[in-house]
Protein backbone atom coordinates (compact mmCIF):
# COMPACT_ATOMS: atom_id res chain seq x y z
CA UNK A 1 0.00 0.00 0.00
CA UNK A 2 1.21 3.51 -1.06
CA UNK A 3 1.86 5.46 2.12
CA UNK A 4 -0.14 8.85 0.53
CA UNK A 5 -3.55 6.48 1.13
CA UNK A 6 -2.14 5.59 5.20
CA UNK A 7 -1.40 9.72 5.50
CA UNK A 8 -4.35 12.46 6.36
CA UNK A 9 -3.68 15.82 7.80
CA UNK A 10 -4.59 14.08 11.13
CA UNK A 11 -1.41 11.86 10.81
CA UNK A 12 0.88 14.30 9.84
CA UNK A 13 3.27 16.84 12.36
CA UNK A 14 5.40 19.26 11.47
CA UNK A 15 6.99 20.56 14.63
CA UNK A 16 8.16 17.23 16.58
CA UNK A 17 9.01 17.96 20.03
CA UNK A 18 10.41 14.80 21.05
CA UNK A 19 14.56 14.76 20.97
CA UNK A 20 14.72 10.84 21.82
CA UNK A 21 14.07 7.86 19.78
CA UNK A 22 11.54 6.81 22.60
CA UNK A 23 10.33 10.28 22.84
CA UNK A 24 9.36 10.03 18.61
CA UNK A 25 7.58 6.98 19.39
CA UNK A 26 5.77 8.45 22.77
CA UNK A 27 4.61 11.21 21.16
CA UNK A 28 3.49 10.29 17.78
CA UNK A 29 1.37 6.99 18.88
CA UNK A 30 0.05 9.06 21.77
CA UNK A 31 -1.49 11.32 18.36
CA UNK A 32 -2.69 8.41 17.06
CA UNK A 33 -4.15 7.38 20.85
CA UNK A 34 -5.61 10.77 20.76
CA UNK A 35 -7.41 10.21 18.03
CA UNK A 36 -9.20 7.28 18.83
CA UNK A 37 -6.96 4.69 16.36
CA UNK A 38 -5.51 3.25 19.32
CA UNK A 39 -8.08 1.80 21.84
CA UNK A 40 -8.06 -0.39 25.00
CA UNK A 41 -4.66 -0.46 26.06
CA UNK A 42 -3.20 -0.55 22.24
CA UNK A 43 -0.99 2.43 22.75
CA UNK A 44 1.24 0.47 25.71
CA UNK A 45 1.43 -2.73 23.32
CA UNK A 46 1.93 -0.49 20.03
CA UNK A 47 5.22 1.33 22.64
CA UNK A 48 6.27 -1.57 23.64
CA UNK A 49 6.28 -3.29 20.60
CA UNK A 50 7.54 -0.66 18.79
CA UNK A 51 10.77 -0.64 21.55
CA UNK A 52 11.09 -4.14 20.72
CA UNK A 53 11.42 -3.76 17.00
CA UNK A 54 14.07 -0.68 17.91
CA UNK A 55 16.10 -3.06 20.76
CA UNK A 56 16.57 -5.72 17.46
CA UNK A 57 18.12 -3.18 15.05
CA UNK A 58 17.27 1.00 14.43
CA UNK A 59 14.93 1.92 12.00
CA UNK A 60 17.25 5.44 11.16
CA UNK A 61 17.30 4.07 7.62
CA UNK A 62 20.09 7.37 6.66
CA UNK A 63 19.52 10.34 4.97
CA UNK A 64 17.43 11.87 8.14
CA UNK A 65 14.91 9.65 8.02
CA UNK A 66 13.65 6.92 9.97
CA UNK A 67 11.03 4.45 9.84
CA UNK A 68 9.59 2.47 13.72
CA UNK A 69 7.18 0.03 12.51
CA UNK A 70 5.86 -2.55 14.57
CA UNK A 71 2.49 -5.70 14.27
CA UNK A 72 -0.17 -5.29 16.88
CA UNK A 73 -2.64 -8.51 16.82
CA UNK A 74 -6.09 -6.12 17.54
CA UNK A 75 -5.42 -3.71 14.51
CA UNK A 76 -7.76 -4.01 11.81
CA UNK A 77 -5.58 -2.10 9.31
CA UNK A 78 -2.38 -0.40 8.81
CA UNK A 79 -2.05 2.75 10.12
CA UNK A 80 0.71 5.50 9.24
CA UNK A 81 1.96 8.94 10.50
CA UNK A 82 4.29 11.42 9.92
CA UNK A 83 6.32 13.51 11.81
CA UNK A 84 9.25 16.38 10.96
CA UNK A 85 11.65 17.22 13.54
CA UNK A 86 13.62 20.20 12.69
CA UNK A 87 16.49 19.92 15.00
CA UNK A 88 17.14 16.44 14.51
CA UNK A 89 16.86 12.89 16.63
CA UNK A 90 19.45 10.84 17.30
CA UNK A 91 17.58 7.05 16.30
CA UNK A 92 21.13 5.48 15.96
CA UNK A 93 20.59 5.65 12.52
CA UNK A 94 23.35 3.31 10.15
CA UNK A 95 24.65 6.64 8.74
CA UNK A 96 25.02 8.15 12.42
CA UNK A 97 23.30 11.62 10.94
CA UNK A 98 20.31 12.74 13.42
CA UNK A 99 17.14 11.92 12.28
CA UNK A 100 14.72 14.69 10.57
CA UNK A 101 11.93 12.51 9.14
CA UNK A 102 9.86 9.63 11.12
CA UNK A 103 7.17 7.59 9.32
CA UNK A 104 6.04 5.79 12.28
CA UNK A 105 3.84 2.21 10.94
CA UNK A 106 1.86 -0.01 12.90
CA UNK A 107 0.78 -3.12 11.37
CA UNK A 108 -2.05 -5.65 11.99
CA UNK A 109 -0.43 -8.83 13.28
CA UNK A 110 -2.74 -10.78 10.60
CA UNK A 111 -1.53 -8.71 7.47
CA UNK A 112 2.45 -9.71 7.94
CA UNK A 113 4.77 -8.67 5.09
CA UNK A 114 1.91 -7.16 3.13
CA UNK A 115 3.96 -3.68 4.92
CA UNK A 116 6.78 -4.78 2.65
CA UNK A 117 5.00 -2.75 0.01
CA UNK A 118 4.63 0.23 1.73
CA UNK A 119 7.61 0.22 3.47
CA UNK A 120 9.67 -0.01 -0.20
CA UNK A 121 7.30 2.70 -0.93
CA UNK A 122 8.54 4.99 1.53
CA UNK A 123 12.12 4.26 0.92
CA UNK A 124 11.96 4.87 -2.58
CA UNK A 125 10.51 8.31 -1.93
CA UNK A 126 13.06 9.43 0.41
CA UNK A 127 15.61 8.43 -1.67
CA UNK A 128 15.22 11.29 -3.57
CA UNK A 129 17.34 14.35 -2.07
CA UNK A 130 14.96 16.75 -3.71
CA UNK A 131 12.02 14.84 -1.71
CA UNK A 132 13.52 15.52 1.57
CA UNK A 133 14.43 19.02 0.35
CA UNK A 134 10.40 19.51 -0.72
CA UNK A 135 9.58 17.75 3.09
CA UNK A 136 11.90 19.88 5.23
CA UNK A 137 10.59 23.21 2.84
CA UNK A 138 6.87 22.47 3.54
CA UNK A 139 5.18 24.79 5.14
CA UNK A 140 1.55 23.15 5.87
CA UNK A 141 0.28 19.41 6.38
CA UNK A 142 -1.19 19.67 2.53
CA UNK A 143 2.35 20.33 0.94
CA UNK A 144 3.19 17.34 3.25
CA UNK A 145 0.49 15.28 1.69
CA UNK A 146 0.60 16.53 -2.20
CA UNK A 147 4.66 15.68 -1.65
CA UNK A 148 3.49 12.00 -1.25
CA UNK A 149 0.84 11.98 -3.13
CA UNK A 150 3.30 11.80 -6.23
Amino acid sequence: MKLAKLLNEQRVFLDLNAKTCAEVMEELVGHLADQGVLLNGMRARALSALQCREDEISTGVGCGVAIPHAYLDDLEDPVAIFGRSEGGIDFSACDHAPVHFVVLLLIPEKKRGQHLLTLADIGKRFLSCETRKSLASAESKEAVLEIFSH
